[in-house]
């Protein structure tokens, strides 16, 4: 996800069945697998599953509806006769299982030249504010990602920063220090082991809000956007259906914008997420 909601786990008659490569089975090893229509569905139905991380308040096994992405993504698929369910699992997982055709795909990602081999794209779906939250006491101007070169950025592993942050990561420009998710990113914040964090404005704002003190949340501000991420839905390159579906999510994106359902389900989602989440419990 650049990034990324009790995670369902289903393996339903009437949904795409995953057949493991015998071989891999014999072995005992964890094989690709293989997507295959177990019956006929109805008038062209179809059914799949997208893995899906904790991105709220886009994503999440505990937001209404899922969260805003994946609200849309459901009616849009819908649109075009596709069900949808999710599978919740941590970033690189996620992530992982479709690129290894675990399950038919996933949502809310960026595209990266890496990515790119083993994932088909759809029109993107929303788009992401990537920001730098950094401390009040500390601020740090710059109007060139370059010209943060000594900061110390922490990252969540398995999520990509754009092209360009990538690429001044290699040539050792910026200087970054991973860590396994994002609140972990915002305690190391808070800590000055590191001086920003790059996240989704939206996404920061609510994790603040629902796993932090007003006191910690007030030392933290965020810069203006470097990047305005694309996110889309992400269907396994193999899958014999791949074409199928990113084309029938495309037909349907379009159908729900032009109504102006996209606008109605974004903004009604948004509020019912925002409404579900708690502040942290101020200290005694």
């Amino acid at each position: 996800m650049i990034a990324a909601c009790a995670a369902p786990w289903w393996w339903m008659a009437r949904r795409l069945v995953w057949l493991v490569p015998c071989a891999a089975v014999l072995c005992g090893l964890p094989g690709p697998v293989y997507a295959q229509r177990s019956a006929p569905l109805p008038s062209g139905q179809m059914a799949i599953v997208l893995s899906a991380d904790d991105w709220p308040p886009y994503i999440g096994a505990n937001l209404p509806n899922n969260g805003i992405l994946s609200r849309v993504v459901s009616a849009a698929f819908a649109r075009s006769g596709v069900t949808v369910r999710y599978r919740f699992m941590p970033n690189n997982r996620s992530l992982q299982s479709a690129r290894n055709g675990m399950v038919d795909g996933s949502l809310g990602w960026a595209p990266s030249p890496d990515r790119l081999q083993d994932l088909l794209y759809t029109k993107p779906v929303l788009s992401a504010r990537m920001v730098f939250f950094q401390q009040r006491s500390h601020v740090v101007s710059w109007k060139q990602l370059a010209e943060l070169s000594g900061m110390r950025i922490g990252i969540t592993i398995g999520n990509y920063y754009s092209d360009e942050f990538d690429r001044l990561v290699r040539q050792g420009v910026l200087h970054t220090d991973g860590a396994a998710d994002d609140l972990s990113n915002f305690r190391k914040l808070l800590a000055r082991r590191i001086d920003l964090f790059p996240i989704e404005e939206e996404v920061g704002l609510f994790l603040l809000g629902r796993h932090f003190s007003r006191a910690e949340t007030a030392k933290l501000q965020h810069s203006q956007p470097f990047w305005l991420a694309p996110l889309h839905v992400v269907i396994w390159k193999k899958h014999p259906h791949g074409a199928e579906l990113i084309d029938r999510f495309n037909r349907g994106l379009l159908a729900i914008q032009r109504s102006g359902e996209l606008a109605r389900l974004v903004q009604e989602t948004r509020q019912a997420c925002l409404r579900s989440a708690q502040p942290a419990a101020e200290p005694e």
